[in-house]
């Protein structure tokens, strides 16, 4: 989660006062009940199943929750984020990225950035902690913190600039007892803090201070939207109406094979019940005796008309695709899928420029990491384009064709990017570099 505090409240980052950690604290907890109930529905579990009910009602969960979530992030993140760097910066200088590059690599980034972009689309925000590794050649990492467990302080001005950040968890040991750890993060330094009662005791320090070198404070904070809400917020009241209709629908039918049977102008003697249960007839009975079920009029046209307006209405709340409808595809053209899409699509693209924001972020945390270990050099991340591909189904013959087209109109790493398979367009072009000088190197040496 984000707080902002005045800047007065905190004069020394290096020595924050102890009510202030307890105050922050205290602000988490408060907001955990929201956390906690978005998480749990995206789980499936939700408030259907926690009501009381009649013993022949059927409980019944349909959990869109976790489909409009999921189906955002494989349209915008279902393709690893590429790193398109220019050639050359404003000084004429060649940058090299290779060593940040390979820190992503080696940690399997896109694997955080879908952790990342999942908590985003749930809970409307998430926290990513950057630290570098405890081994003998130490090495900056990315970790995703949940938002009920990370908070990020800004000040209250309107650039909302960092002040400091801190991880906390509610810690229970062998014998029984709970305490507080927090672990608080500045530009420079972190340190760890306990408190055992928030009610009559401050946080006090534990351990040595340590130092970072990623010369800002090392937590990125993602929100999902400008209201900092889930993907599925604006429409739990619709998946509980949907939930409670399918629920009453599946009784009804339970319901309906359980019709009572009622004999007319006869009694069933002792064992008929029995019999009839069993061989499904009942010998003996008078002529003018009759037997029918008592049944309820089930309107299944009336039910679905009312289930399918529910679902419509989700889809378009929450700006997804039903890839269920009959009609989604058909006949259509390319043209008129991408109209059907457009929804899909404007969503998506707010979510690249918030996540973007953060990911220039990382890059500039780790490039200063990385200079002050001395094996880079300073890259200003407005040099390097963070490149998004929404995972479509691609024509690989018309993208072929269009990079064909576009030869000597548009550079060629630009050209590279657009193709599905190059996750590096940077280093793409440098292998063609390096393959047609050895071409024209046995060229020659085959001339002569």
């Amino acid at each position: 989660m984000i707080e902002y505090l005045d800047r007065s409240e905190v004069p020394d980052l290096e020595h924050i006062p102890p009510q202030v950690l307890t105050y922050l604290v205290r602000r988490a907890e408060l907001a955990q009940g929201r956390y906690d109930r978005l998480w749990r529905y995206y789980l499936g579990q939700h408030d259907a199943l926690r009501r009381r009910r009649k013993e022949e009602e059927v409980p019944v969960v349909v959990n869109y929750a976790k489909y409009v979530v999921d189906i955002a992030l494989g349209y915008f993140l279902g393709q690893p984020v590429k790193y398109d760097p220019n050639e050359r910066d404003g000084e004429n200088r060649r940058l090299e990225l290779k060593p940040l590059l390979d820190s992503y690599e080696a940690q399997h980034i896109a694997e955080v950035d879908a952790s990342i972009g999942k908590t985003m689309g749930i809970l409307g925000d998430c926290l990513e902690l950057c630290y570098a590794t405890a081994d003998s050649d130490p090495r900056p990492r990315s970790a995703r913190i949940d938002p009920r467990s990370g908070i990020l302080v800004c000040d209250t001005t309107v650039e909302h600039r960092k002040l400091f950040a801190l991880i906390w968890e509610k810690r229970q040991s062998v014998s029984g007892n709970t305490h507080y750890a927090v672990t608080v993060y500045t530009d420079r330094t972190c340190r760890d803090y306990v408190c055992t009662n928030l009610a009559s005791e401050h946080f006090r320090p534990v351990g040595d201070v340590r130092y970072h070198w990623f010369g800002a404070v090392p937590v990125i904070a993602y929100t999902n939207n400008e209201e900092r809400q889930g993907d599925f917020e604006q429409i739990m009241t619709l998946i509980d109406a949907y939930d409670e209709l399918m629920s009453s629908r599946l009784t009804d039918k339970k319901k309906f094979v359980d019709a009572l049977l009622v004999f007319y102008g006869m009694t069933l003697a002792e064992g008929d019940e029995g019999r009839l249960e069993r061989d499904k007839f009942i010998d003996g009975a008078p002529l003018d005796a009759r037997a029918e079920y008592i049944q309820k009029t089930f309107h299944e046209g009336e039910v679905q008309v009312l289930s399918d307006a529910l679902v419509r209405e989700m889809h378009k709340m929450t700006m997804t695709v039903d890839m269920s409808d009959e009609q989604f595809s058909g006949n259509s053209s390319g043209q008129a899928l991408k109209l059907k899409l457009m929804t899909m699509d404007l969503l998506s693209r707010n979510k690249m420029r918030r996540m973007e924001r953060g990911l220039r972020e990382r890059f500039a945390l780790y490039n200063h990491w990385l200079t002050v270990l001395g094996v880079m050099k300073p890259v200003p991340h407005t040099e390097v384009d963070v490149v998004f591909t929404l995972n479509l189904p691609v024509n690989e013959e018309e993208a072929v064709d269009l990079v064909c087209k576009l030869r000597g109109i548009v550079d060629d790493q630009t050209l590279l990017s657009q193709l599905w398979f190059i996750r590096d367009p940077a280093e793409a072009l440098a292998n063609i570099r390096r393959q047609r000088e050895q071409e024209q190197g046995e060229a020659e040496e085959a001339y002569e």
